[in-house]
């Protein structure tokens, strides 16, 4: 995919996301030649849109539309592209949580909680989270963090009450780590700001989720290691309590490791004889097969929630939207 097929992607999500000025923004780089030019230079991996228009406010690039953006980014090319190379997206949705929280009360506690791509290490927290679709809560009902759910049912009708769903407090998290190749400490408050700067900037909403989720954290601050999620898992592993039930969480993590490198992940999950909850892009694991339900929309699955390979259901991108298949 090209770097101006990427923009245009992204400016139809960040509509969808509701997100008007980054759309227009992503649409103004898509389209214009000499500033596609200027993020070529940065390495693939590094041209995400997210990626750099959080990049270009972080540097002070004025808040308006694409005619006030465009001069700036040609005059800072030098240095969007050099900030680029030391900056990695870790956006750590914390709305993610809700669909892990499902798929984790499925698994018998006491449990020992490992997340690969742990970015701030927000959603280690998922225990300490508040949860409700309709009528139905489950969770922490006392946490400062509480999560919406939007639950569909397999036969596809709106289900606030069904069986699937948890009830009560979460298993007990006996134990928490989590590995990043760049983990985000939420006592640095630079660090916490860049997580910050990730955000659209008309999402108030997700800004102000955010903060309450780290000033929770920053009460108990999880243990991160820097490390890589193949390389690194062991190790941390290892450290884990015996008598508790390892748990290792993906969330939006796996897309950034090479296809290989993903299946050794996986293998490495298997070898240690850990669950493993995911919600990863419906279509990028082989191995798990996530149907779509008839009237479901396609951005409703986006992700595919399953425990040890096996889909529970579908999903959006950011965990607000749930239709169950299992």
């Amino acid at each position: 995919m090209s770097t101006s097929d990427r923009f245009l992607a992204a400016a139809l999500a960040f509509d969808r996301e509701e997100s008007p000025s980054q759309a227009e923004l992503a649409r103004g780089i898509a389209l214009d030649p000499t500033a596609l030019a200027v993020l070529d230079r940065a390495e693939e991996a590094r041209r995400q849109p997210v990626l750099v228009l959080a990049v270009c406010r972080w540097l002070g690039a004025p808040l308006g539309p694409w005619s006030a953006l465009r001069p700036w980014l040609l005059a800072r090319s030098d240095d969007v592209v050099a900030e680029l190379a030391r900056r990695l997206t870790q956006t750590n949705d914390v709305r993610r949580c809700a669909p892990l929280s499902v798929a984790l009360a499925r698994v018998p506690g006491p449990v020992a909680l490992l997340e690969v791509g742990a970015s701030a290490g927000l959603c280690l927290m998922v225990d300490r989270y508040g949860y409700r679709s309709g009528d139905r809560r489950w969770g922490d009902p006392s946490s400062p963090v509480q999560l919406a759910l939007d639950v569909h049912s397999p036969s596809g009708g709106r289900a606030p009450k069904t069986p699937e769903l948890p009830t009560g407090p979460l298993p007990e998290v006996v134990w928490r780590a989590g590995i990043d190749l760049d983990p985000v400490d939420v006592r640095d408050r630079d660090q916490v700001a860049w997580l910050e700067t990730l955000l659209p900037p008309e999402r108030g909403d997700r800004l102000e989720l955010l903060g309450r989720a780290v000033a929770l954290a920053r009460t108990a601050p999880p243990r991160l290691v820097g490390a890589d999620a193949v390389d690194g898992l062991a190790a941390l592993a290892a450290e884990a309590p015996a008598d508790a039930t390892l748990v290792v969480v993906s969330t939006g993590t796996l897309v950034y490791l090479p296809g290989r490198r993903r299946q050794a992940f996986v293998d490495e999950v298997g070898r240690l004889g850990a669950r493993w909850i995911s919600y990863e892009r419906r279509d990028l694991l082989t191995d798990v097969v996530a149907e779509v339900p008839p009237g479901a929309r396609p951005d409703d699955a986006f992700a595919a929630l399953a425990l040890d390979g096996q889909a529970l259901g579908v999903g959006d991108a950011h965990g607000t939207r749930l239709h169950l298949t299992a």
